[in-house]
């Protein structure tokens, strides 16, 4: 410390001086160190549950039980009902009964509905007892029970399929900067409301300059563009695809188009390839006291699915109604492997989710 001469009465003033901002200085800096964890314990972010998931097919799988025994699970977002598959039911030995009339539809039409009262269903730390679930589904499959958004909307959720995991959380006065715990830097989309009788995250996206309306569907093995949307956006067609199915037992035609542009939130891709399809052309019903055929819902036009979260890992804040997201690498709409297609084309739940 240097002192300029000057006299007994300035050297002391000017030492008392310097010893204050001293003490200041080291309460500000223990305050900063009491603050600080104060401060980030404010954003409180909770797993609920952790499934380990499976995705070697393009399927978010994981494992449950039912009644005791081992059931391949299905994590579908894009199906807003969660349901037992009708060929798992009755290899179960599940009693089915038929109830009042509910309609269930998907990318291959209507599926008949019924239900069955399961006296335990586990999926990773969720167990429920005595409990009546929706059987539905009609052809052969490899996924005995879909979880749908019914359970997956009621908090938060984490899509990390990299590191083998969907997280199920609980988050407390978290700013949406705050969401993505595991990065610095991160793109954001806003969610958009869903319609009142259908859980669903959906969110814009912007294609070839058009606002889009998009739903993020882990139940669809690829991400899906609606015919008609991708007529009004300009896409230029390069060749057919893939036949798919859903939960009833038609099927849908694909093709694969160049997409110039495409943007959610932060991220943007130029100069990408999706595949097409007629995604609403099953999902009808006659109207009452004729048979002209009118859509069952509000659908999205495009599906966001399992290629897109391979590529990224993910946060839905129901909270803040933020979807955050980072790019994790790899292809983000899967076009050209065949392995992939054919996986789309014979199985009748990884092509697509059961939809409303």
């Amino acid at each position: 410390m240097s002192v300029p001469r000057a006299g007994a009465l300035q050297k002391h003033y000017t030492l008392r001086v310097d010893c204050l901002r001293l003490l200041m200085s080291s309460l500000v800096a223990a305050i900063a160190a009491v603050t600080a964890p104060l401060a980030q314990a404010r954003c409180q972010i909770e797993t609920v549950a952790e499934m380990p998931v499976a995705a070697s097919v393009n399927q978010l799988i994981t494992r449950g039980t039912i009644d005791g025994h081992a059931v391949s699970v299905l994590i579908d977002t894009g199906s807003y009902l969660s349901f037992i598959w009708r060929p798992a039911a009755e290899r179960l030995g599940l009693r089915l009964v038929t109830g009042p009339r509910m309609r269930m539809f998907g990318l291959g039409g209507e599926s008949r509905v019924d239900s069955t009262l399961v006296e335990e269903l586990q999926v990773a730390t969720f167990k429920v007892n005595n409990l009546r679930i929706p059987v539905a589904g009609d052809l052969a499959s490899s996924v005995d029970f879909i979880l749908g958004e019914n359970f997956l909307g009621r908090g938060s959720v984490e899509f990390d399929v990299r590191h083998g995991a969907v997280r199920t959380l609980e988050t407390r006065g978290c700013t949406p900067a705050e969401l993505p715990y595991w990065a610095k830097t991160y793109s954001m989309a806003e969610l958009l409301a869903s319609p009142e009788d259908a859980w669903a995250i959906r969110v814009n996206v912007v294609l070839n300059g058009r606002v889009v309306r998009a739903q993020i569907d882990s139940g669809s093995t690829v991400s899906l563009l609606a015919k008609a949307e991708a007529d009004s956006v300009g896409v230029r067609y390069v060749s057919n695809s893939a036949e798919i199915v859903g939960i009833g037992r038609r099927r849908l035609e694909t093709w694969i188009a160049d997409v110039q542009s495409f943007k959610l939130g932060d991220e943007s891709i130029n100069n990408t390839q999706l595949r097409i399809a007629q995604l609403g052309k099953y999902q009808t019903r006659d109207r009452i006291g004729t048979r002209i055929p009118v859509s069952t819902g509000t659908e999205p036009s495009l599906l966001l699915g399992m290629d897109f979260l391979r590529a990224h890992r993910v946060l839905i804040d129901n909270t803040t109604r933020k979807m955050v997201f980072t790019y994790e690498g790899g292809t983000v709409f899967q076009i050209t492997r065949s392995s992939e297609s054919d996986a789309a084309a014979s199985d009748p739940v990884g092509a697509t989710s059961a939809g409303n």
